[in-house]
């Protein structure tokens, strides 16, 4: 469903104007209230953007032999669909068993241990660049100069 942005301003707006009124009835200074505004806003906005951007899934069936059990998304990209059967991967690197490619296999054993991490953070646990930076203590840069070395490596 999408964001009717009209109604949902209108309703924020309302909301506001009551809030004004209890929060310098509580003897908040403008300047207070107006950044709690401007938060509030902030919030307002990206929620949209959000509901804007996101679409959710057919509620079609995902999964199915045959393919007109599955979804036309599945079966529009099915060539870049992966299945790893986690239980049968044996230990945190067990996602490079499934590689096909002998030379991209090869490249991935001469990885250092630490490349491997970061390569298992990103595209098997899913964290950001960002969030991978936190955990170490480090920059989002320092991450992203590693992770474009390694793609040098495996190219």
């Amino acid at each position: 469903m999408a964001f009717n942005y009209a109604k949902e301003k209108r309703d924020f707006d309302r909301e506001w104007s009551k809030l004004r009124d209890e929060y310098k009835a509580a003897g908040m200074t403008t300047a207070d209230i107006e950044e709690l505004y401007k938060f509030d806003l902030n919030w307002f906005c990206s929620r949209r953007r959000f509901i804007n951007h996101t679409q959710s899934l057919p509620a079609e069936v995902i999964e199915g032999e045959d393919s007109r059990e599955q979804s036309s998304l599945m079966r529009k990209f099915a060539a870049f669909s992966v299945s790893l059967d986690e239980s049968a991967m044996g230990g945190r690197y067990g996602w490079m068993e499934v590689i096909d490619n002998p030379h991209l296999w090869d490249k991935l054993r001469k990885l250092s241990h630490e490349d491997l991490e970061l390569l298992t953070l990103l595209a098997i646990d899913g964290y950001t660049q960002t969030e991978i930076a936190l955990f170490k203590g480090c920059s989002q840069n320092a991450i992203s100069k590693k992770y474009l070395r390694i793609k040098k490596v495996l190219k």
